[in-house]
């Protein structure tokens, strides 16, 4: 599922959920440089999920810490891995 023109985009893959709280994100790309399969940014370098193959939890999860202002959360079987609650 891609709801960009939503205030959160969520994509499930498997046991994996990622979501991008987009009215947070700042286009600081380090989650593109972290895990590269996984993000981009969007013609208003907003960052978004992309399709196809992913990068490995680890890399994910590395990205989302990452993320200068906490918008990215990576939850796996619907417990949050990051940010820690």
């Amino acid at each position: 599922m891609r709801m960009l023109d939503q205030e959160i985009q969520t994509v499930q893959k498997d046991d994996l959920e990622i979501r991008i709280v987009r009215a947070k994100c700042i286009s600081a790309a380090t989650c593109v440089v972290y895990a590269e399969k996984t993000f981009d940014l969007d013609r208003q370098n907003i960052a978004i999920i992309k399709e196809g193959q992913w990068d490995t939890l680890e890399k994910i999860v590395g990205a989302a810490q990452s993320c200068p202002v906490l918008a990215i959360e990576v939850y796996q079987s619907g417990k949050r891995l990051y940010p820690v609650e």
